[in-house]
């Protein structure tokens, strides 16, 4: 019966000594799950200093406006860690750091043990499907950073085109989508000037924005829009300016054209040899790109305006 006791005695005692053997482990294991952590996204564990890490980002294809970032700040981190700014790094034709606003803002002091997400106000969209490295700035402490790897999400402007030698008020620009997701274009400019949907037509329908274009879809939009203005000799023509579509998610397409010279026509010798009698010539500037059609002729004298339809084959206006 005593010896029954000990043995019991002995059991329990063994059940406490494994069981604070197992949370010993417990908690070593997970100290370097969490320096595992830091290892796998290539930092260091520094020691003594306050130490930032990117648990999370998301970069919604919905809207490329923003990206969300979820930081944590760990127990064993020498004091609060105060986030000075968080930064975009992208490639196109070079690599370059781009500053994010955030909400909640910068400066920020997140304190030992605690996590948040920050909203990021910033334009990823021309990146879609690219690896972009986010990075966050601490004050006097170790930083974080996380490479993404986005979707990849593209709105082209794959064909544009015009024919000054019909009209001046108008071209045609084929635009794809070549995402799986819907886009919906929201505005469409050439240079700094918006074109109004009502000027816009796909055949002989008029657009209203937004206007959706599906995944993997392809549209040819007309566009009602003088690239010359004859009145005061001015506008596109001759020039080289940016046509974007933008869209309601936050994509674009771009394509740069450079127009062709306006037609210019030059008037001189003009003569007066009877009251009724108008001559003049006419030349078209070897630097025109094409031929033109006269249509009519208007001359004005004081406050009186002549408008002739025809001419004859040497140039001579009557006006009676």
């Amino acid at each position: 019966m005593h010896n029954g006791w000990g043995i019991k005695g002995v059991s329990t005692l063994s059940l406490i000594i494994l069981l604070l053997i197992a949370g010993t482990i417990g908690a070593v294991l997970s100290y370097l799950w969490t320096v595992g952590y830091y290892v796998d996204i290539g930092l260091r564990v520094p020691e003594g200093v306050t130490t930032l890490t990117i648990t999370n980002v998301a970069f919604p294809l919905e809207n490329a406006n923003h990206f969300n970032v979820t930081l944590l700040n760990p127990t064993y981190s020498r004091a609060d860690a105060n986030i000075t700014g968080i930064a975009l790094v992208v490639t196109t034709n070079h690599t370059e750091v781009v500053p994010a606003s955030s909400s909640p803002s910068t400066p920020y002091s997140l304190r030992r043990g605690e996590d948040i997400t920050f909203k990021c106000n910033l334009n990823w969209g021309d990146y879609a499907g690219q690896s972009i490295t986010v990075l966050v700035f601490v004050e006097d402490g170790s930083g974080a950073t996380k490479a993404y790897q986005t979707e990849f999400v593209k709105l082209e402007v794959i064909e544009f085109d015009y024919n000054t030698n019909t009209t001046i008020s108008q071209f045609n620009m084929t635009v794809r989508n070549r995402s799986n997701i819907p886009l919906d274009i929201t505005k469409i400019r050439l240079g700094i000037e918006e074109i109004p949907s009502e000027d816009i037509f796909i055949g002989d329908q008029n657009i209203t924005f937004p206007y959706r274009i599906a995944g993997n879809e392809t549209k040819v939009f007309s566009c009602q829009f003088p690239l010359w203005d004859p009145e005061t000799n001015s506008g596109y023509l001759g020039s080289t300016n940016n046509i974007v579509v933008e869209t309601m998610q936050g994509y674009r397409a771009s394509h740069s054209e450079t127009f062709s010279n306006p037609v210019v026509l030059i008037v001189s010798n003009v003569t007066y040899p009877q009251l009724n009698r108008t001559q003049f010539v006419l030349t078209n500037d070897p630097q025109s790109p094409h031929y033109v059609n006269m249509s009519y002729v208007t001359i004005s004298v004081g406050n009186e305006t002549f408008t002739v339809a025809q001419t004859n084959a040497t140039g001579i206006l009557e006006i009676g």
